[in-house]
């Protein structure tokens, strides 16, 4: 019973045994039982409790049940992504006395991860999925769900320990979430863009559009862009697309996206349209899309990084810019990757600049001894492929058939080699 959660929040504040607390009143035992919510009791016990403890219990009681409200709102403005509720609600909920009260502690340690996730904060995110495992070994079923959603979004967020290992992991994760104990579908996006990053497609668009549909009924129409591109991006690899209906959606959602105001989506959209083009060799229009998007992302961070070596790709392949200015900028990316201690993007411009400078010799050695193996290790299946084929076309040329066929075996036996 919460007059039970309230004396005890209280007598614990105050220093208090409950053996103290009932002197005169009733036993400590009887007062254990009335902070469980195990006993009947008569209001008089309350009244009295209260006195000794100097507070208002009805005031207190009106405050601690306004708290679950408080947290309901604070799940829904993180999911809808109403930035300015999701602060005012933090700072109301940190100022209440009773947020890490037994009954409430979990629910908002779970949601302050969801807060953190939105702030790429993912050093706080696994201390609190740590401390959470260890301390509750028998969630309630909501908590106990939402807690693999967050483990999942922690697995597919963390762009500084980004792998397919840890895609799958999320996958896990966000599978054994029961949608009947969490009432929350908005998971299923998340879902659809772990199946993305595994490149199972078919999955991706299915899920993505169950997501869209969720979103769509709820009115969050920053999310159902986020849903409706995931599904763009998978719609894109059917050889039969037209590109003509293709190009026409990606307008349209980047249109909606700057009419909300919302330029992490324009943004997200502009680089998956300039991929669109890149794809098909149409350097000038990718370069183009991808300074859109990089114009949005100013501050360092692992996404501007992943826009600029987008648009210097683009620049260097479509013969779009001077040698110097793409070293120049290249050499840029490699030292935020360097302050960011990003390995992902250290390695890919490292061989970018090895690219523009034309140092075939000195790339080849460290695709060799570093970009391979790192790519390897963090099972990047894309990237192995690409890089795999590069050394193994390089093999074959100079000769070195052994090289070529160990190479040839190692990619057959994880990722299909391209004719």
């Amino acid at each position: 019973m919460i007059e039970g959660e309230v004396i005890r929040f209280y007598r614990t504040k105050a220093g208090l045994t409950q053996e103290e607390l009932g002197k005169g009143i009733c036993s400590s035992k009887h007062v254990g039982k009335i902070e469980r919510g195990t006993t009947s009791y008569s209001s008089e016990i309350i009244t009295l409790f209260s006195e000794r403890l100097q507070i208002d219990i009805r005031k207190e009681i009106a405050n601690f049940e306004k708290l679950e409200k408080k947290l309901q709102n604070w799940h829904t403005a993180i999911i809808k992504l109403r930035m300015k509720e999701v602060e005012s609600y933090k700072n109301e909920l940190e100022e209440s006395p009773f947020i890490n009260s037994s009954r409430y502690d979990a629910l908002y340690q779970l949601l302050l991860a969801r807060y953190y996730l939105l702030q790429n904060d993912f050093k706080n995110i696994i201390t609190i999925i740590q401390s959470l495992q260890r301390n509750y070994k028998d969630l309630p079923p909501f908590e106990r769900n939402l807690l693999l959603h967050v483990i999942g979004n922690y697995y597919l967020g963390n762009y500084n320990n980004s792998s397919t290992e840890n895609h799958h992991k999320a996958i896990q994760a966000l599978k054994k979430i029961d949608i009947n104990e969490y009432g929350n579908p908005e998971y299923y996006y998340h879902l659809a863009m772990a199946y993305a990053w595994t490149d199972s497609k078919v999955m991706a668009y299915v899920y993505a559009e169950k997501a869209l549909n969720h979103f769509k009924e709820t009115s969050n129409y920053l999310r159902a862009i986020n849903a409706e591109s995931v599904m763009l991006l998978q719609a894109s690899t059917d050889v039969h697309i037209d590109f003509k209906k293709l190009k026409r959606s990606y307008k349209n959602l980047i249109h909606d996206s700057e009419a909300l105001n919302a330029p992490d989506k324009t943004g997200m959209l502009l680089n998956n349209f300039a991929l669109e083009y890149y794809k098909r060799k149409e350097y000038e229009k990718a370069q183009k899309y991808y300074k859109a998007a990089l114009q949005l992302e100013k501050k360092p961070s692992v996404i501007y990084l992943q826009r600029l070596n987008n648009y210097l790709k683009s620049s260097f392949e479509g013969k779009l810019m001077r040698k110097s200015a793409l070293l120049n900028s290249a050499q840029k990316g490699l030292t935020i990757a360097e302050d960011l201690n990003n390995q992902h993007y250290q390695v890919l411009f490292t061989l970018l600049i090895y690219a523009i400078e034309n140092k075939t010799k000195e790339s080849i050695e460290y695709t060799e001894k570093t970009a391979f193996p790192y790519f390897k290790s963090r099972n990047h299946t894309v990237l192995m492929k690409r890089y795999g084929k590069q050394l193994y076309d390089y093999y074959v040329k100079e000769k070195e058939f052994e090289k070529a066929v160990e190479m040839s075996n190692y990619l057959m036996g994880t990722v299909k080699l391209d004719n």
